[in-house]
């Protein structure tokens, strides 16, 4: 599961996350991992985008709530 992945405020918008995100892909993938899944809040959109242009498919949505 690749989830909490960010870059800092002052270096968003250049494009590093979808760097990070292939790396954390690349070395899921080299481990055999069965299936690679990410996750990201449904708000945050910049996020979701870069899922999707690496190739992940938005296939369900939760809810979480915790007290």
């Amino acid at each position: 599961m690749i989830a909490y992945l960010g870059v800092v405020p002052e270096h968003r918008g250049r494009g590093y996350v979808d760097g990070l995100l292939a790396e954390g892909t690349r070395i899921l993938a080299e481990e055999d991992v069965p299936r690679i899944r990410a996750a990201t809040d449904l708000g945050n959109a910049p996020m979701a985008n870069a899922f999707a242009r690496a190739g992940y498919v938005n296939f369900e949505r939760a809810i979480n709530m915790a007290w």
